[in-house]
């Protein structure tokens, strides 16, 4: 039963998480398209945006990319009968236990001879 209700928060919270961060990332990002990857390395600091990242970028020559990881503690709990039967769904109570996951995103710069072309997104914690 716990994992039922375990799984319908992961995708919702998940699904949320994607959809708002991600075009909020998105719309700060394609100001770097048609910027040097030069350009991109010294002005990007994901970190003044509120994204925590494990490393520095790595880049080849046709991306330069940044990954970008948050921590979410998916807490435990048992169906509370009361609000089950008054809201119509069980509602999970607060427990001491609970799941974290680490969640990564990649975000691709696209490059063409040095040229940010487009960005794109690996993952679902942007």
């Amino acid at each position: 039963m716990k994992i039922k209700y375990l799984t319908l928060f992961s995708c919702l919270m998940l699904t949320a998480c994607e959809t708002g961060g991600s075009h909020r990332l998105n719309q700060s990002l394609q100001q770097y398209v048609g910027q040097t990857a030069a350009q991109v390395r010294s002005q990007l600091d994901l970190n003044k945006m509120g994204f925590k990242t494990t490393q520095e970028p790595t880049q080849t020559a046709e991306l330069l990319s940044y990954t970008i990881v948050r921590d979410m503690n998916i807490p435990m709990g048992t169906p509370n009968i009361s609000h089950s039967i008054s809201m119509g769904a069980p509602m999970p109570t607060p427990s001491n236990g609970g799941y974290n996951i680490k969640m990564e995103c990649q975000v691709g710069f696209n490059l063409k001879d040095e040229i940010v072309q487009s960005i794109h997104y690996t993952g679902r914690a942007c």
